[in-house]
């Protein structure tokens, strides 16, 4: 059969795969051909790959018409926005994926880098190397990272999982363990998306209402050496009384939840964090806050919280819109605050101000015994309050630990524990930090679920500094006047999708980002809209809305 030209076919692919992704094509340019990929002859006498087996070559797309077959399986998956692909082969089932318009994105998964450059020496790929909406990794570690960045469900819908079938089938432990990887991406995914349906709008416009502060707050945050971190868990309450006594020998940085049971106890922490948007946080702060503790709030936390002190600190989440204010407005203390959790934020930030050891006390992460919280949070005040002789004070904790539906109990330490998918999300999020940080993270053992420590890095952060969020760069009226009138410009919602949605430029692929948030809120409440370009439309009609009624507004929010 006649010999592809090698090197020119490689030269072309690592050119086109360079322009786009530079470090993935100097690993193909530096590896060896994979011994696992062959080639045969199609009946049109083009090259086709194949699979190297025991019992000989196998193809990886028909010797006949690898387009039409590639056409049927496309078809099948028109309702999908966004694709995993598992294994390039000749790339043909990846350029009939792409001639779908309404196709947002397409991330292709390759064993490793060998394999790229056995199948870049015997096929063109060029045309789907180039498109914009194809990201192309190999190995599967880096699918848990690429996925959320691609996959906007609030825009684009379903996604799908396209393997190539024979491929997978011979290289069967690589890409079961991809799938793994794809699924757990998948399920982060969805429930960050659950999360964005219910809170899109409140979030949006408490950092709206947030802003008029935001300007102007100037406190410093300083550095830290040794911190303890105060969850709300049950078991907080065996240590309340030294904590008052002795207290901890360096900062404290109380979880809003853990603070009214730490001021009946005596206790004031230095720092308290506060990052839920919903109204009810504010029950946390009945007991009132010292005036030497400095509050950290998310940019999305309720208004009426940042009015309780005047030394606060706003902090950065990975929310598009506060992404998009730190880029072009002002730098605010970026947090993780990915676990979903305070005491997630609250490690994350005594991290980020360079403490050396962090030790947390309260984070069960269950309910052990079948208690919820620590004696003394707000809990406890809110249901003595509703309870009666039908509906006592124990048979409404009863029914708050039951309202999760997939509650469940387990023996542990020779007692009864309660677990929901939620702590156990928590739990997982918070060790995944932990095995990041650059401080040693000591959890303080309870009767809940059991923490290992952290050994850390014991490296400082280079970039975090006694830190003080920058010169705000104009008013804030100012900035929403601007920001609503580049929403204003942005080009028409319609050519949003396929190729032209995805030449566009970063800047404005943010400003579309920004409103993500709100339009899943909007899809939850339509359940009749099935375009993402329709609920992005409505989403920026309702945050223009929004805008104007907020600048018009005559209400600052200071203390």
């Amino acid at each position: 059969m006649p010999q592809p030209d090698t090197a020119r076919l490689l030269a072309a692919n690592l050119s086109a795969l360079a322009d786009r992704f530079p470090a993935l094509a100097s690993s193909v340019r530096a590896a060896a051909a994979s011994p696992h990929i062959g080639r045969v002859q199609s009946r049109s006498g083009s090259a086709v790959p194949a699979a190297m087996t025991p019992g000989g070559a196998l193809p990886l797309h028909s010797l006949y018409d690898a387009r039409k077959e590639s056409e049927r399986l496309a078809e099948s998956h028109r309702d999908a926005g966004c694709l995993v692909v598992l294994g390039l082969g000749a790339g043909h089932h990846v350029s009939a994926l792409l001639r779908n318009p309404g196709m947002y994105a397409v991330l292709v998964v390759e064993e490793d880098a060998g394999t790229l450059r056995s199948l870049f020496e015997t096929v063109d790929m060029v045309d789907i190397l180039a498109d914009a909406r194809v990201t192309l990794t190999a190995g599967h570690m880096d699918i848990r990272h690429l996925l959320p960045s691609l996959w906007q469900p609030a825009l684009m819908g379903n996604l799908r999982t396209v393997p190539l079938r024979p491929w997978c089938e011979v290289r069967h432990e690589f890409f079961s363990r991809a799938s793994v990887q794809v699924q757990a991406a998948v399920d982060a995914a969805r429930a960050d998306y659950s999360v964005q349906a219910h809170f899109g709008k409140r979030w949006f416009s408490n950092i709206l209402l947030n802003l008029d502060r935001a300007e102007t707050a100037d406190s410093s945050v300083p550095l830290l050496d040794s911190v303890s971190v105060t969850a709300a868990g049950p078991s907080l309450e065996r240590h309340l009384g030294s904590l008052a006594s002795s207290g901890t020998g360096g900062a404290l940085i109380a979880s809003d939840t853990s603070l009214p049971a730490l001021l009946r106890s005596g206790v004031r922490p230095d720092v308290v964090v506060s990052i839920d948007c919903q109204v009810y946080s504010y029950h946390h702060f009945l007991q009132g806050l010292p005036r030497t503790s400095l509050l950290a709030l998310d940019l999305s936390s309720p208004p009426a919280i940042a009015r309780l002190s005047r030394n606060v600190v706003f902090l950065a989440s990975s929310h598009p819109f506060v992404t998009y204010l730190c880029a072009h407005w002002r730098r605010f203390l970026p947090v993780d605050m990915a676990g979903g959790n305070v005491t997630h934020a609250a490690v994350s930030l005594a991290d980020r101000l360079q403490a050396r050891r962090i030790t947390v006390y309260g984070a069960d992460f269950s309910y052990p015994r079948g208690k919820s919280y620590c004696r003394g949070t707000y809990l406890y005040d809110f249901f003595a309050y509703g309870q009666s002789r039908t509906s006592p004070l124990e048979a409404q904790f009863a029914a708050f630990l039951r309202r999760s539906a997939d509650t469940r109990s387990e023996q542990s330490g020779g007692h009864l524990r309660f677990v929901t998918a939620s702590l156990s999300s928590y739990s997982e999020k918070l060790l995944e930090l932990m095995s990041g940080a650059h401080a040693e993270i000591v959890p303080v053992p309870g009767e809940g679920l059991l923490l290992p420590p952290s050994h850390g890095s014991g490296q400082a952060l280079a970039d975090t500094a006694p830190f003080r969020a920058s010169p705000a760069r104009c008013g804030w009226r100012q900035f929403l006047g601007q920001y609503a009138d580049e929403l204003r410009s942005l080009p028409d919602f319609s050519t949003l999708s396929g190729v032209a949605g995805a030449r566009r430029s970063p800047e404005e692929k943010h400003l579309c980002a920004t409103m993500l948030p709100v339009a899943a809120r909007i899809r939850k409440e339509n359940p009749d809209i099935s375009d993402g370009r329709e609920a992005l439309s409505r989403a920026r009609d309702w945050t223009l809305d929004r805008i104007t009624r907020t600048v018009s507004s005559e209400t600052p929010n200071h203390p």
